[in-house]
């Protein structure tokens, strides 16, 4: 597939694991511990197994050179055998950070772009939580804020 101008273009890897007999206390912890240890993503979807039998998908997004260290975690910290790995491409926005202040508070901001022109900003839902939290205030009236806050980095 050719390159789109004004986007990026990355290969990456998606890591599958079906799972029918995993505890879910140990598919929550194996998403967050994937996301710290650097996976792109990580997502779990119900599905229906053999035999009739409720089980996990377990699909983890890295980048190649992570793709060995990465199935090595999930054949260690899940039950599976196996996981199947397929190359994808992914096009997305560019983007650079940027902060604004809530309450007194920084919060980082995704500005994302295309060619080259500021299309979103994104508030750290984490930084707003954190804001949220010190002064006490609703998340969803942090989050408003921080939102309006964010326009002028579109201009």
């Amino acid at each position: 597939m050719s390159d789109l101008p004004g986007l990026r273009h990355e290969e990456l890897d998606v890591l599958q694991a079906d799972i029918d007999d995993e505890s879910p206390q140990v598919l929550g912890g194996l998403m967050d511990r994937a996301l710290r240890e650097g996976a792109l993503d990580c997502h779990l979807t119900s599905l229906q197994m053999k035999k009739n039998r409720p089980g996990t998908r377990v699909e983890l997004l890295c980048r190649p050179e992570d793709r060995e260290r990465f199935v090595r975690y999930l054949l260690v910290e899940t039950s599976t055998l196996g996981v199947k790995v397929r190359r994808v491409e992914r096009y997305s926005l560019h983007r650079h950070g940027d902060d604004v202040l809530i309450q007194g508070v920084k919060v980082r901001v995704k500005v994302a772009k295309l060619d080259g022109k500021p299309i979103r900003a994104v508030p750290e839902y984490d930084d707003c939580l954190h804001a949220a939290e010190k002064r006490g205030l609703p998340l969803k009236q942090v989050l408003e804020e921080a939102r309006t806050r964010c326009r002028h980095l579109l201009e």
